[in-house]
């Protein structure tokens, strides 16, 4: 199952052309975060941050961490890791037993 992506860019349809970054909130609206910005590259680059996309090298290779950097993670875009989701446990139903007679 691919992941979905929370974060997508707009573009406002004036002229010279400004781009937003969008968010999709649980009620399904897209709600602006960052923007309006001309530079198209700027708005890729903060939706891969908020996206948690991996770093690429040239050849389309995935990068890793470097350990000598504690405070950056050159392995993603924006040098953040994306946090995790937190998920409720389920509690699953007990069964009833029955006594025989």
């Amino acid at each position: 199952m691919a992941k979905s992506k929370n974060y997508v860019i707009s573009e406002t349809g004036e002229f010279p052309p400004q781009y937003k970054v969008l968010h999709l909130d649980e009620d399904g609206i897209y709600r602006p975060i960052f923007g309006p910005d001309p530079d198209l590259e700027d708005a890729e680059r903060k939706c891969a941050e908020m996206n948690g996309e991996r770093a690429r090298n040239d050849k389309g290779q995935l990068i890793g961490d470097d350990p000598s950097t504690p405070d950056i993670n050159e392995a993603y875009v924006g040098g953040k890791k994306p946090t995790k989701k937190k998920t409720t446990k389920k509690t699953t139903a007990k069964k009833k037993t029955v006594a025989k007679k």
